[in-house]
């Protein structure tokens, strides 16, 4: 009986020390980017990246927490240490690789307008190139440090940009007529306005923009640069994920169409 108890207290102290050893990993978001990344109303954080970076943590073994900031403080939040990946609908772009590290894309990055149906509006030509003459004089809405910013100032430098800290902040103005045009993610603008009451009188705008240069491969989880071999863990993760169907009932549970970018495909 003494050797039972013995052994049964071994057995609770390498359980204890497991525990403690856990590893844990924070996680930076938005947290006000639906469907992405966002609270529900009991105040749960919801939504695709969330969704990908919980099975993420899952597969390598990780408790997994979230860190609320907004989107512009996210990558100087990582960088600080503030948390240790960064899930919230990031476009992979050059820029943004000269300070932090990406995983795989899991996401298609591209960008659209939407503005009130019957518009006259043109900011682009039937190709797809930037046509500065057909939004002369007019406020589109941006989100501030986003790709969506960068490429307006560089293909329509004059134009009158309005920056936002949240899409729905955009298409509240939208709605309120004080901007005339928003410019994001088609996915969110569809999903999140134009198929709901409240879009029925918009519409998109021109053709969807996949501009590698600004828009990157696609989507990817932020990390720092010294943590290659998180890097490695996580990119692992996601490959097992595409493999094996998980992230496609993710997928599955937002959209009725794959999001993967051509790149992972």
């Amino acid at each position: 009986m003494k050797k039972i108890t013995m052994l049964m207290a071994a057995g609770a102290l390498a359980c204890l020390a497991t525990m403690a050893q856990a590893r844990e990993l924070r996680v930076g978001s938005e947290c006000t980017y639906p469907p992405f990344n966002f609270k529900d109303a009991s105040g749960t954080l919801q939504g695709f990246d969330v969704d990908v970076a919980r099975e993420v943590g899952k597969r390598i073994g990780a408790d997994i927490s979230f860190v609320c900031q907004p989107f512009d403080s996210l990558i100087p939040a990582l960088m600080a240490g503030k948390f240790d990946l960064l899930a919230a609908s990031m476009s992979i772009t050059a820029e943004r690789k000269k300070s932090i590290e990406f995983s795989l894309p899991y996401r298609s990055s591209t960008a659209r307008f939407i503005a009130a149906k019957g518009s006259s509006l043109a900011p682009l030509t039937a190709d797809g190139k930037a046509n500065p003459d057909g939004i002369k004089g007019k406020a589109i809405a941006i989100q501030r440090s986003s790709t969506y910013e960068k490429y307006m100032r560089d293909k329509f430098p004059d134009a009158d940009i309005v920056l936002y800290d949240t899409v729905d902040n955009m298409l509240l103005d939208l709605t309120s007529k004080r901007v005339d045009l928003v410019f994001a993610g088609p996915i969110k603008l569809a999903q999140d306005f134009l198929d709901k009451p409240r879009g029925k009188d918009y519409a998109f705008v021109g053709p969807e923009i996949n501009d590698v240069e600004f828009f990157g491969p696609g989507v990817g989880i932020g990390l720092r640069k010294d943590d290659a071999k998180l890097r490695d863990e996580v990119d692992g993760a996601l490959k097992a994920m595409f493999a094996d169907g998980a992230f496609k009932a993710i997928n599955d549970k937002y959209w009725s169409f794959s999001v993967l970018p051509a790149a992972t495909q």
